[in-house]
């Protein structure tokens, strides 16, 4: 199986026509075939999100360490009684979004970045070991990583260990270090910036990352989506 591939169990995120738009969570309950679907229906606040049968939804869904991916579906049957759930066919191929594409939220977080230089891999394995703790700033996020602000000089590859808050949720997760570069134009005085991908980050601290960074888009966008992009 290709691992972009769907499978039951799969978090996704689904789209309909509507203004504003809005971003429903739901997940893949069965696969029927290799286009038929079974989704669980979009419920927000307890309250049914109702799905018009035969509508056109956009679904969007991300798999750690490849991508965020894209296709249209036809809504084909709404089951409203006992499980909430959708009937969908996919429309087209599904699509890779590039990474240079994703959406990067320019924000400013406090992160507790944690750090040894000599035993790296305890860290990422949970055992108790002095650490070197630094408090850091974000220059931007997104569901896969973010750019730290620091003062110490990492090398790529680096584990370190990131704590912050965000809308409310508080995420812990390990990170490595993939690129690190002199700071321009901060205005924190930090020396380094070091963009820093997401190895082990709980599906639920993702969710909440990537549920505040679609608001966000929402609200500098302020457009319609049009379907047929996708």
């Amino acid at each position: 199986m290709d691992s972009s591939e769907l499978k039951v169990g799969d978090k996704i995120y689904i789209m309909k026509a509507e203004h504003p738009p809005r971003q429903y969570s739901s997940q893949i309950l069965d696969i029927l075939n290799e286009k038929e679907y079974v989704i669980a229906g979009p419920i927000r606040r307890s309250t049914i999100i109702h799905v018009e049968l035969n509508s056109v939804i956009v679904v969007n869904y991300y798999k750690e360490r490849i991508g965020k991916f894209v296709f249209r579906a036809l809504v084909k049957e709404v089951w409203e009684k006992g499980i909430y759930k959708l009937k969908v066919e996919r429309l087209n191929e599904i699509v890779k979004i590039q990474d240079r594409n994703y959406f990067r939220l320019p924000i400013s977080l406090e992160v507790e970045k944690e750090y040894n230089a000599e035993q790296v891999y305890d860290i990422e394995n949970g055992n108790d070991i002095e650490t070197e703790k630094e408090i850091c700033i974000t220059g931007d996020i997104s569901g896969g990583g973010l750019k730290l602000f620091s003062n110490i000089k990492h090398r790529e590859r680096d584990k370190i260990r990131i704590n912050f808050i965000i809308k409310d949720v508080e995420v812990s997760t390990i990170g490595e270090v993939i690129r690190v570069s002199k700071a321009k134009n901060n205005a924190y005085k930090y020396k380094y910036e070091i963009g820093v991908k997401f190895l082990d980050i709980d599906n639920y601290e993702r969710d909440a990352i990537v549920k505040y960074i679609f608001e966000q888009e929402r609200e500098l966008r302020k457009k319609r989506i049009d379907f047929n992009d996708y």
